[in-house]
């Protein structure tokens, strides 16, 4: 066990999860332990690899206590930006109690180290938290409840604030997404007016992230809790939909405002990744034109020149 570092992953069988589980075994040094609702999906996808921990099995807490990490990646989340009461249940189950189960299970370890994983959905107004949907205000209700229990159980950890991420085909469609399903289709796509500037980083870069913070982690400078994991770079969906036709050579259908935004929506989400740089050493490598040609490349099946 010397030099070796037992690692909790939720959210492992997940879109960022799953890529982040595969950086992680490339390393013979880490020991790795997934918590999953559905043991047939993780196994299928890392076989005897990792340790599974069933999220809703009654023995939850002792299988939690009997791994006994010293690092967890809580990636695990439920997100919808409806606000029926149905979705409401759904976001406080996922995104406040399972947390907080988690973190009742894991005052009985070890634990050195916790990322949380948060959203910039959180912060309308730049760095000021104020949620722009009921899933955001659970993910912030989430931040406050890993605090706590970091000062119970004297524990370090940081709040991952993740921007638009894209670059990997996934069940959940993304902007980006439905982008794509726009070129030359024969139905047009409703959008809002594409006006909304966002940071799209790529999923390389963001799995990157959390390998260089679990790898370093007891060397970094770490001054603060919240980093911004972003390009610092934003563009307007039009503009996103500009470079797709360009790299294409196809003609986004799209009715532009068909979707009508609320007012309370984000006009504009650029990472400050500052912080990042100089605390973390750890900045994003991908742009957006070279991250396109590659998503396109997966989606497609066609190199991008």
């Amino acid at each position: 066990m010397h030099g070796k570092k037992k690692i909790l992953v939720t959210g492992g069988t997940g879109y960022i999860g799953s890529e982040v589980v595969r950086s992680l075994l490339a390393n013979k040094n880490n020991i790795i332990a997934i918590v999953t609702r559905n043991s047939n999906m993780a196994t299928n996808m890392f076989k005897e690899k990792v340790t599974y921990i069933q999220s809703n099995n009654n023995n939850f807490r002792n299988n939690i206590i009997n791994f006994s990490p010293n690092i967890v990646v809580h990636l695990a989340a439920y997100s919808s930006s409806s606000d029926t009461i149905l979705e409401m249940k759904k976001l406080i189950e996922s995104n406040i109690t399972f947390t907080s189960v988690l973190l009742d299970a894991l005052s009985y370890c070890k634990l050195d180290f916790f990322i949380n994983t948060g959203s910039f959905s959180e912060y309308y107004y730049n760095n000021i938290i104020s949620p722009t949907y009921f899933y955001s205000a659970t993910k912030t209700s989430a931040k406050y409840i890993v605090e706590y229990f970091s000062k119970k159980n004297n524990f370090n950890y940081i709040n991952a604030i993740l921007y638009t991420v894209y670059g990997k085909k996934n069940n959940n469609k993304k902007i980006i997404d439905y982008a794509i399903d726009s070129l030359d289709s024969n139905i047009p796509i409703k959008m809002s007016e594409g006006k909304q500037v966002l940071d799209f980083i790529h999923i390389e870069d963001v799995v990157n992230f959390y390998i260089n913070l679990i790898d370093n982690y007891q060397k970094l400078n770490i001054t603060q809790k919240d980093y911004c994991v972003g390009t610092g770079r934003g563009i307007s969906i039009r503009e996103l939909v500009q470079i797709l036709e360009e790299h294409t050579n196809k003609k986004a259908n799209i009715q532009w405002g068909s979707n009508r935004s609320r007012s309370i929506d984000t006009k504009q989400a650029i990472a400050s990744t500052v912080k990042a740089e100089e605390d973390l050493n750890w900045s994003a490598k991908i742009d957006i034109y070279v991250g396109i040609k590659r998503y396109i490349k997966e989606i497609f099946g066609v190199k991008i020149e």
